[in-house]
């Protein structure tokens, strides 16, 4: 498996950055920023949803926020 913590994903014109943090009983939790540009919109960390791996929390982290990109979209559209 790849490093993915180090990739940025870009959407719908903002960059996703996954930044799941290891919580208790060695389990992950979603994290992620949004920018636009070089400007930060939104950062979310340690939220509920818990995975068994960095993995599963890092595509948690990015559906998220995509989903974080849809309703900024929709309000500025």
């Amino acid at each position: 498996m790849s490093d993915q913590s180090s990739q940025n994903v870009e959407y719908r014109g903002y960059s996703i950055v996954p930044k799941p943090v290891q919580g208790h009983d060695d389990l992950w939790h979603d994290g992620y920023q949004i920018l636009k540009g070089d400007a930060s919109v939104s950062s979310r960390t340690n939220t509920e949803s818990a995975h068994s791996t960095l993995h599963a929390a890092f595509d948690s982290s990015v559906e998220f926020a995509k989903i974080e990109v849809d309703n900024l979209v929709a309000l500025t559209g």
